[in-house]
């Protein structure tokens, strides 16, 4: 049963290849200042909402259905390492999406109708990526050359389906992720 309040957001889900989980193992390996994301839980977030109430749920699952409306199903390439805010003070890590033009209107979307429900308007532009890693403090070397030797490397395809609405729940491993509402694009992929 829901609590009165959840933390939510709107993301795409996004499988595993094989060199995504590579690098994930690669970013393990760097110590206890990168905290990798699981493998299962990668995902592209639409917009994140933090803490909202439970019965926004069939609100929001609404304004996705309507964000995605006329959006063909798609398949996207996964490029290139790079962090957040950059790579000399990574506090994120990430994989690039090239060919994510859909991802791009309907996050756009999204963030124009639940601004009147009293969510706030991003203040960066979207820019579609795969959190692949969280950095607590400073990181070994290892990780600016890692950031170095990937820019351009190609790590698979994602064929984007569906946007899902998650519940983020803390777990012992870390945030544990629960599907609460799924809207399906146009079945031609391209």
């Amino acid at each position: 049963m829901m609590s009165n309040s959840i933390r939510a957001f709107v993301a795409v889900p996004i499988p595993g290849t094989p060199a995504l989980r590579a690098v994930l193992g690669r970013l393990g390996m760097l110590g206890s200042a990168v905290k990798p994301v699981s493998a299962d839980n990668l995902h592209v977030t639409l917009k994140f909402l933090g803490q909202m109430p439970a019965e926004q749920v069939p609100e929001i699952a609404t304004i996705m259905q309507d964000a995605a409306d006329g959006e063909t199903a798609f398949t996207a390439r996964i490029v290139g390492l790079g962090a957040f805010p950059r790579p000399e003070r990574p506090s994120v890590v990430w994989a690039g999406l090239d060919k994510a033009d859909g991802l791009i209107r309907i996050a756009d979307r999204i963030e124009q109708r639940l601004t009147p429900l009293g969510f706030l308007r991003e203040r960066r532009p979207f820019h579609p990526h795969l959190t692949l890693a969280r950095v607590r403090r400073k990181p070994p070397a290892e990780l600016a050359n890692l950031l170095q030797d990937r820019q351009t490397t190609e790590f698979g395809s994602a064929n984007v389906e569906t946007i899902q609405l998650f519940l983020s729940e803390p777990g012992p491993t870390g945030p544990q992720y629960r599907p609460l509402a799924t809207t399906g694009l146009s079945s031609t992929v391209r």
